[in-house]
């Protein structure tokens, strides 16, 4: 399904089969987010790769390669030890914060050893996400902004240099009770979704957004909610100038500007749209190479509606800026058209917003 800025249209037939399934993308909103982090210490990126091995072995449904995941864990222990190198790249300040993540990140590291000794998926699989969530803390605290450059013609632009959250408190059209409330379990008049916005693989459309929240541009706002997608528009009269095309292909280093990927060909984001739960601006009529820099949707991917390679038929041609990360299971699917942003709200890093 392709979205547009005024209407959801129908995507036309797929024209070839997309890409394999064993290609290194991320599948989960956890992994999309933490590989968009820049590698500005490569020991501690060293440790995420050993991980995320374990991770991808674990996959394999008979035989488990036990030896190879040993193997993987032992390497990712010996680098830990390192408490120095582990440290390299950070502030004074930020150190005092850092100290609690590697003690974590070791202590992670002794139960998914145990996990994997004694050969228990659960255990492997409950260990492995714990350490990889402590090596993403410390990768974002190593990271003190962009490692690029931005073109010289979008220097006008707002970028948002790092990462944001971004809270919508929502309402059913009606006001009725229509939600779960997450601490009582009863029904609830309101929820809300946490969005996460990465600066890192898409400054300028992540920085359109925090712009356009900060501006109450969604406050009150109806949202238009199908099986495929969740579209909200800004008021008539303040819509944003556009935003071009923004997509971070893997393996680069820089973001690519105004044309998508080819990923019948192999090309693939950093943030893929496949995914669900991803956040892009939509498309504008007539045009692939600039994105509505107001009106935006969240993706509700479908396995089920995918290529034969796992990924959406629109992959490659929208510029993911972020991701659900809290609400997607429990209060996504429970939004329907005419539904409102009661007010979206920037909760964490608007100082990593600049305005030129």
């Amino acid at each position: 399904m392709i979205v547009s800025s005024s209407v959801m249209l129908p995507a036309g037939p797929a024209e070839a089969v997309l890409n394999s399934p064993n290609a290194a993308i991320a599948r989960s909103v956890d992994a999309a987010l933490r590989r968009a982090i820049p590698a500005f210490n490569p020991e501690v990126k060293k440790i995420q790769r050993s991980l995320e091995e374990v991770q991808y072995l674990l996959r394999i449904p008979q035989r488990k390669p036990w030896a190879s995941m040993a193997e993987s864990v032992a390497e990712a222990l010996d680098v830990s030890q390192r408490r120095e190198v582990m440290l390299a790249g950070l502030s004074a300040a930020a150190v005092p914060t850092a100290e609690p993540l590697l003690d974590s990140l070791s202590t992670s590291l002794r139960k998914l050893e145990l996990a994997v000794k004694t050969q228990q998926p659960d255990g492997v699989a409950l260990r492995v996400s714990d350490a990889l969530r402590a090596v993403a803390e410390l990768e974002l605290l190593q990271a003190p902004g962009l490692p690029f450059l931005i073109p010289k013609e979008y220097a006008s632009l707002p970028r948002l240099v790092g990462r944001a959250v971004v809270e919508l408190t929502l309402e059913k059209k009606d006001g009725s009770l229509g939600f779960l409330d997450p601490a009582a379990g009863g029904p609830a008049k309101r929820a809300t979704l946490r969005l996460t916005l990465d600066g890192y693989s898409a400054p300028l459309s992540a920085g359109a957004f925090v712009r356009n929240v900060q501006a109450g541009l969604y406050n009150g706002r109806p949202i238009n909610a199908n099986y495929t997608s969740v579209l909200v528009t800004a008021p008539e009269g303040r819509q944003q100038p556009p935003v071009p095309l923004e997509i971070m292909p893997l393996g680069e280093f820089e973001p690519l500007y105004r044309l998508p990927l080819d990923v019948q060909s192999g090309e693939l984001p950093v943030l893929p749209l496949s995914i669900s739960g991803a956040l892009t601006f939509a498309r504008l009529p007539a045009t692939e190479s600039y994105l509505s820099g107001t009106d935006w949707f969240v993706y509700k991917f479908d396995k089920q509606q995918a290529g034969l390679g796992g990924l959406a038929f629109d992959e490659g041609q929208f510029g993911v800026f972020g991701y659900v990360t809290e609400g997607l299971e429990t209060v996504l699917p429970r939004l329907g058209p005419g539904d409102v942003i009661v007010e979206a709200k920037v909760v964490s890093g608007g100082d990593k917003l600049v305005q030129p």
